[in-house]
């Protein structure tokens, strides 16, 4: 780059005068001025950029060092019933239903009548009654309807629990095994929760190609509805790696993928080579060491003035 030490000092000062315009105005007229004045105002000769006056600007140093770089495979799923806490309601005898009590969506104990059939053969009218507590989910049947013992009635479903079922295709199927952890979020801002994966199907679903990975998801408060559509992230290694920087420290110049370094009071571009990532840190292979001090937050404004600086150049 040409002149690259004036674009660095030009750098510092202009984030210098950043926290402090009407100060850098007066560093100016002394700095013209007698022996003595330049003598008051040091930072007019030697800027020093401290971390109060980074931060001003908006910009914030930190030193590189140590970091758990936590890989995440992200899933996409819904929420269904507990096929374990279900129960199809189904006539005992053929005939005719006369009376259904239950709506979807109606809450029913254990025992309760749900609806109402009369017999073929007896004439007689018996209750059919739900074998478990929980909520009608599915109701397929009315009054006047000739039913017989294979047809599903009505649907109950205990929803204190409910599965979110992920779909896993063959990139992942390697990673993701019964026993971890996985977080997981709905559209909502509030709708977030974490179980553990129980379950990876054997074989895959042929209209999908993939495979089904399920959790058991606490429901007692009544959260998560059947149906409703979850992104979710499981944790597929962790490493600990000697030198990372933040995400937002990066920056690309000429090709390259830099960081700014600080040094002493200017910023300096530093490229460098990348490894592991995650959320929060990315690992630096070569290019910086640990304790090295460089611009995180807002480190876009100073590749701005690096290249505002060779476009006056040319």
């Amino acid at each position: 780059m040409k002149n690259s030490t004036l674009r660095i000092l030009t750098v510092s000062v202009l984030l210098l005068c950043s926290g402090d315009l009407a100060g850098c105005g007066k560093g100016s007229s002394a700095a013209k001025g007698s022996p003595k004045a330049e003598e008051n105002t040091p930072a007019a000769k030697e800027p020093t950029l401290t971390p109060e006056r980074a931060r001003s600007a908006g910009i914030e140093v930190v030193a590189a060092g140590p970091a758990k770089i936590r890989s995440t495979l992200t899933l996409h799923g819904s929420i269904r019933p507990n096929s374990e806490r279900e129960g199809d309601i189904r006539a005992r005898y053929p005939g005719v239903v006369r009376d259904v009590t239950k709506r979807v969506g109606d809450t029913v104990n254990s025992g309760e009548e749900l609806l109402r059939v009369e017999s073929n053969e007896s004439l007689q009218t018996y209750a059919i009654r739900s074998p478990i507590p929980g909520r009608v989910i599915e109701r397929r049947t009315n009054p006047g309807d000739a039913v017989d013992g294979s047809t599903i009635l009505l649907r109950v479903s205990d929803l204190s629990t409910v599965w979110v079922e992920f779909a896993l295709f063959a990139r992942d199927l390697g990673q993701v095994r019964p026993g971890m952890t996985v977080s997981f979020k709905g559209a909502g801002v509030d709708e977030q929760g974490e179980a553990r994966i129980t379950y990876v199907a054997p074989a895959g679903q042929a209209d999908s190609q993939s495979v089904v990975a399920r959790a058991v998801v606490d429901n007692r408060a009544g959260r998560w509805v059947p149906g409703q559509f979850v992104t979710g992230e499981v944790v597929v290694g962790d490493a600990q790696v000697p030198v990372a920087v933040a995400p937002a420290a990066l920056q690309e110049m000429h090709g390259k993928t830099v960081v700014f370094i600080q040094r002493n009071q200017a910023f300096e571009p530093r490229a460098v080579q990348l490894g592991k990532r995650s959320r929060d840190a990315v690992e630096i292979l070569s290019g910086l060491s640990a304790g090295d001090r460089y611009a995180t937050q807002n480190s876009y404004l100073i590749k701005a003035e690096f290249l505002k600086g060779e476009g006056e150049d040319e």
